[in-house]
């Protein structure tokens, strides 16, 4: 009998430490292999019919109306096909859509078309491209993202600044762009560069360039915030900034 008693009392102490063991493991962090992730390739994994949606908010600078103009939207961006570039390389289209709020529906916005290669991303948008990461990814790992990009132009002013520099940082870091967790994120810092302040002092020459993107691992880009304006003193201290302000967080996927 006492023997019997002893035999329960082990069971249910196992069976404990069995449950307890599991709820332990069941609320780690997910583990996933450096070594896989150090190739980089999977922080912007293409496949047809992946998805992310981000709420956008943005501010526009008009120098002539001297008004700030915000806006919030949401924007969808949609893996939806698939081509062979100039060179035979494979390569996506991202069709972006965008609404104002959920109660309205999408419409069509815009078309990036993305060329994953052995050693870095190249992103195509509006005209111009960008190597958004390189292969392999480490902290401190530094290249010029803009160096497809046409300088002395005027229309590509906001990027004739010798202070681009994408550098890998924060690698494998959880990241919490809003309501959701991302883990395994690695931060590519672009550009972080002002002069003056015409808050401060209206008569002087001013800019703010600012660049930053998270990406996830098995996701793709989930943060976003881009900076650029100018401000040109005017007689009297009339002057006033012109740009704009762009924060993109990722808030669904699949």
């Amino acid at each position: 009998m006492m023997i019997s008693t002893m035999r329960n009392t082990l069971l249910k102490s196992f069976l404990g430490l069995s449950a307890a063991a599991l709820f332990f493991v069941s609320c780690t962090k997910e583990t996933t292999d450096l070594s896989d992730m150090n190739k980089g390739h999977d922080f912007a994994p293409f496949e047809i019919g992946k998805y992310i949606v981000y709420d956008v908010d943005s501010l526009y600078w008009d120098d002539l109306l001297r008004a700030q103009i915000p806006r919030r939207c949401q924007l969808r961006y949609d893996v939806a096909d698939t081509f062979r570039d100039g060179a035979g390389r494979l390569s996506y289209v991202i069709n972006v859509q965008i609404r104002e709020n959920e109660s309205v529906p999408y419409r069509p916005n815009d078309v990036i078309k993305v060329t994953p290669t052995a050693n870095n991303l190249i992103w195509s948008q509006k005209n111009i491209d960008y190597i958004k990461l390189v292969f392999p990814v480490s902290n401190g790992e530094s290249w010029n993202g803009n160096a497809l990009i046409p300088l002395g132009d005027q229309d590509y002013e906001e990027f004739d600044n010798e202070n681009w520099k994408y550098t890998y940082a924060d690698f494998d870091q959880d990241y919490k762009p809003g309501a959701k967790l991302y883990e395994h994120t690695v931060t590519v810092n672009q550009i972080d560069d002002r002069l003056n302040d015409p808050d401060v002092d209206s008569t002087a020459y001013a800019y703010r360039n600012y660049a930053q993107e998270i990406y996830a691992y098995g996701v793709g880009m989930v943060f976003r915030e881009r900076i650029y304006w100018v401000f040109q003193p005017q007689p009297g201290g009339s002057g006033y900034r012109k740009g704009y302000s762009v924060i993109m967080r990722a808030v669904e996927n699949n």
